[in-house]
């Protein structure tokens, strides 16, 4: 005769594994708190170190899982739209030109998909969501904090708190503005306690709304109001929208702070509008590649299809690293089908939101799902203007934002299919088998972490001058990293600072094998060929042509041509690659072509003055005195035309030109009379 059990009966395997929450919480805590400091997670030891969280995270969901006795693994709606993209992705790798740049992007994007499932699957309760939240806003207000003392103190004309842009603060601080002013809408007002109740989200919305101004990013402000305009119209309905449309008017119509700084920024950076070519030129490159140029390289693409910025010292000198606008980029990288797929997963996400909204929820859990569906609209219109999803810190809020939409369906009680539990009969070899996961992956993240210290350790070794010490630890980072291309350049320049030194033909040789292995394992980028045509053009002067050596000096210069003609056909909008090829064809003897070249140069930027000087003194060379007159009055007026601009480097480079020299040649060649 059987007993029936005291107390309430075993727990199951997936409520035992929600029962081990505090680990997780801290780690992802972690994760929000620390991503943002290094220059938003964009510096090479916050990336290290993020992936490192990450894999902390997975560790976590291992442990709990073998502690459980079972593996607690959701089904996510928006899954198959993440493994579609994800496979686009692969695929996109797998016919990459570079693979190794397109390698580690995909790495990103997997890392990001695997934060995803395991927040789904940590999350377990509204608690852990509101904890969560409370930890981002308490970020937001320290960066807020950050910026106002930056613009108070140092008198920065545009804060940027910890990031290294301006335009991702504000979209990071606007996707924290929509989720407080969410809260605020949906709070119970009570005005006997509305001073603890409403008073601190109104202060701290003032605060946020400050700092996003003092940035002036008009992408951050766009993604403000986009957020506003959800939780107003989903609290409010069209009556709260007419009302928010009437204040933005009144914003842009009338004069205050936030108005005088967008236009101050209108009329200080008008380069900022160069964005529109940039826009344009994807376009044209997705035309051209609708089945995309490989994951993570379109800034090696985007020199080809360049458009002039007018009334600046360098038409082309606005080279874009990124598109500015995210959906554009995906579609250059990874063709136009990745829109469409990335689409359908946002179309998803919304879904999920708006049945948990139909749920019977309490005031602040409403608040919740609103605000956190206005921070992803305030993303991805961000998206739009900006390349914001590259940094980071972003991607891993857009990240926890969707993760919570997603645990809140199944929180809410409204589940599409029940949770699968892998139920676990050897823990140990479990255990060994994810420790041994775990461990490969950690080693793997941290190859990558230490190649990079051991290049940026040549880096200055090379600046102090220690060639040796560069050329080891360059080689270091090779032998950890050996896809990259920047390692094998780097160590290309250690090899060539040293032939300049001793003039061992051994080490010039060894410059010229690390540039061709760079140039194979990335074929896109221009200035490899063009560092290479330089190392023969060097080595070529250092010959005598009257010498035994001739031949060897003439096959060293027609080296030098083929490799300038490559970089031009990668980057042909880059003046110095033309002005270089035109010497060495002066060199070989074939002035025509040399001048051709030079003044194709000159057409495409007509501020190059090096070229112009050039070319002047070969007219005179000619006795073309009247061409060279031209020449030598064109670089007056326009060096007297930006006298007084500030100029960064490439400009100054651009505007250089021996106009003494230049004067006292053309008096020389002046008849006497």
């Amino acid at each position: 005769m059987g007993y029936l059990p005291d107390g309430p009966p075993p727990a199951s395997p997936f409520e035992r594994f929600r029962s081990f929450s505090p680990a997780w919480l801290l780690l992802l805590s972690g994760l929000l708190i620390f991503s943002p400091l290094l220059e938003g997670g964009t510096t090479h030891l916050a990336v290290l170190i993020i992936r490192l969280m990450i894999l902390a995270l997975l560790s976590a969901y291992l442990g709990q899982g073998i502690r459980a006795g079972a593996f607690a693994c959701p089904t996510l709606s928006i899954g198959p739209a993440v493994s579609a993209y994800l496979m686009l992705a692969a695929v996109s790798t797998a016919l990459s030109p570079y693979t190794h740049q397109s390698l580690q992007w995909l790495i990103v994007l997997v890392s990001y998909s695997a934060l995803l499932y395991l927040l789904v699957c940590f999350i377990g309760a509204w608690d852990h969501i509101a904890r969560l939240l409370v930890v981002l806003v308490g970020m937001g207000l320290f960066e807020s904090g950050w910026a106002l003392v930056q613009a108070g103190w140092s008198g920065a004309a545009r804060p940027s708190g910890t990031f290294f842009n301006p335009n991702f603060l504000a979209g990071y601080l606007a996707v924290i503005w929509a989720i407080i002013l969410g809260h605020l809408c949906y709070a119970q007002v009570r005005w006997a306690s509305w001073k603890k109740g409403l008073l601190l989200p109104i202060s701290v919305l003032a605060v946020f709304l400050l700092a996003i101004m003092w940035t002036g990013s008009r992408g951050g402000i766009l993604a403000a109001m986009a957020g506003t305009g959800l939780v107003v119209g989903a609290r409010f309905g069209r009556k709260g929208l007419a009302v928010l449309l009437l204040v933005l008017l009144a914003g842009l119509l009338l004069p205050n702070p936030l108005r005088n700084r967008l236009w101050a920024e209108h009329v200080l950076n008008p380069v900022g509008y160069a964005r529109w070519q940039i826009w344009h030129s994807s376009a044209r490159e997705i035309a051209d590649h609708p089945l995309g140029i490989g994951l993570g390289l379109y800034q090696y693409a985007y020199p080809r299809y360049m458009l002039p910025v007018e009334g600046q010292i360098t038409r082309y000198g606005t080279l874009a690293h990124a598109a500015h606008n995210e959906y554009l980029q995906m579609g250059v990288e990874l063709g136009v089908a990745s829109i469409p797929v990335f689409c359908w997963g946002v179309v998803v996400v919304a879904r999920d939101a708006t049945a948990v909204l139909r749920q019977r929820l309490r005031r602040w859990q409403r608040g919740v799902v609103v605000g956190t569906s206005a921070g992803v609209l305030a993303l991805l219109v961000h998206a739009a203007v900006d390349s914001n999803l590259h940094e980071p810190a972003l991607a891993i809020v857009l990240t926890l934002c969707v993760g919570i939409l997603l645990s809140a369906r199944r929180l809410s009680g409204h589940m599409v299919q029940t949770p699968y539990v892998i139920p676990i009969r050897f823990r140990l070899l479990t255990a060994g088998l994810g420790a041994v996961l775990v461990g490969v992956l950690a080693v793997g993240v941290a190859k990558l972490g230490l190649a990079w210290r051991a290049h940026e350790a040549g880096a200055r070794a090379l600046i102090q001058q220690d060639v040796t010490r560069a050329i080891e630890r360059f080689r270091t980072a090779v032998l950890l990293d050996p896809g990259k291309a920047l390692y094998h350049s780097s160590m290309a320049a250690a090899y060539f600072r040293a032939y300049e030194r001793t003039g061992n033909e051994a080490a010039a040789q060894a410059a010229v094998t690390e540039l061709n292995t760079a140039i194979a394992l990335n074929p896109l980028d221009g200035r490899l060929p063009a560092l290479l045509g330089h190392v023969y053009v060097v080595l070529a002067s250092a010959v005598d042509p009257r010498g035994a050596r001739g031949e060897q000096r003439t096959a060293w210069l027609r080296a030098a041509v083929a490799a300038y003609e490559r970089a031009i056909a990668l980057e042909p909008f880059t003046p110095f690659h033309r002005f270089d090829l035109g010497r060495v064809h002066l060199a070989l003897g074939d002035r025509e072509t040399a001048e051709a070249i030079v003044r194709r140069a000159v057409e495409i930027e007509p501020n190059f003055l090096p070229g112009r000087e050039w070319l002047a003194r070969l007219y005179l060379e000619s006795e073309r005195t009247d061409a060279a007159n031209r020449e030598y009055h064109e670089i007056l007026e326009r060096r007297q035309r930006y006298e007084g601009w500030n100029k960064n480097a490439v400009e100054e480079r651009f505007l250089s030109a021996n106009v003494t020299a230049l004067e006292g040649a053309l008096e020389r060649a002046r008849p006497r009379t």
